[in-house]
């Protein structure tokens, strides 16, 4: 099966321009527009309004541009499974948030090598929210994500295996020429530069319900990002006070490079939780690695 009429399609969609989106999949405009015509041709409708100047997607491709986009994936997925496939070995596809996967997947991944040999990974970086709908979806059989303390527990039924791999913080920490701003004790400056998190991300909402009110204050928020790599990285240029997980600095913490604020007295704590179907036995299997 050739996927090149769908990844046609799927680039015209992004770029919406029939003269871009050539250019990008490297072939001229005419032979392009032919090939939408072929998809067309396939698909029994047209795909996009023609007229001299422009071109107009139909509205049918745009609202189901996620499931063409899914569908091709799952095909390039299956192909990949069915060449590649070999009958003692085990390819798990999990679903973890992007922290993790700098932080705590590497770990638990070497230790599913020493004790599997013959298991490998597939995986799926998101956000907290969307790692749990790829778990729900069957798009990933392994889920790794953090959980807060007293939280709702999450949307899972009895056939879900659940663990805690591990357990983490949140901490305030500085960088660059920050780390000598800070008192010998007591709270660090009130007007010390902040980088935040967006208020529904999964930190920015953890912050909030601890209390941690220098999340809600503008005055001298200098940057606003939902990913901890980003955060790390202004924190070590000096950029502001960041809340990270302490898991994803423990390095730079014991270099020097990034210092705990307030002598580590303020901290919010995290499990680092993985969650399987008890159908799956591989998965169910690594869900219980200690």
């Amino acid at each position: 099966m050739d996927l090149t009429l769908f990844d046609d399609v799927l680039v015209l969609l992004e770029e919406g321009n029939m003269s871009r989106a050539a250019r990008r999949r490297n072939v001229t405009q005419p032979a392009f527009s032919r090939r939408i015509r072929s998809f067309e041709t396939w698909l029994g409708r047209p795909i996009v309004k023609r007229d001299s100047n422009r071109i107009e997607i139909e509205p049918a491709l745009l609202a189901n541009s996620g499931e063409l986009e899914a569908l091709v994936g799952h095909v390039r997925e299956l192909r990949q499974r069915i060449a590649g496939y070999d009958p003692g070995r085990s390819i798990v596809s999990i679903a973890a948030q992007h922290s993790l996967i700098q932080s705590a997947f590497p770990e638990f991944a070497a230790a599913a090598r020493q004790q599997y040999p013959m298991t490998g990974f597939r995986v799926r970086a998101a956000n907290h929210n969307e790692c749990i709908s790829l778990f729900l979806r069957g798009e990933a059989s392994l889920l790794m994500c953090y959980e807060r303390e007293n939280d709702v527990e999450l949307p899972f039924d009895d056939g879900i295996v659940r663990s805690v791999w591990g357990q983490d913080r949140l901490v305030p920490v500085v960088g660059g020429s920050l780390r000598f701003l800070l008192p010998v004790e007591g709270r660090p400056p009130a007007d010390l530069p902040v980088i935040t998190y967006p208020p529904r991300s999964f930190f920015g909402e953890t912050l909030t319900r601890a209390g941690v009110t220098s999340v809600n204050d503008d005055s001298h928020v200098v940057a606003e990002s939902a990913f901890s790599a980003g955060f790390k990285e202004m924190a070590l240029a000096g950029l502001g006070l960041a809340w990270l997980p302490m898991s994803l600095i423990y390095n730079e913490v014991q270099n020097g490079s990034l210092v705990i604020c307030n002598q580590d007295n303020d901290t919010v704590p995290l499990s680092i939780s993985l969650f399987a179907q008890s159908s799956n036995k591989v998965a169910a299997q690594l869900c219980e690695l200690r």
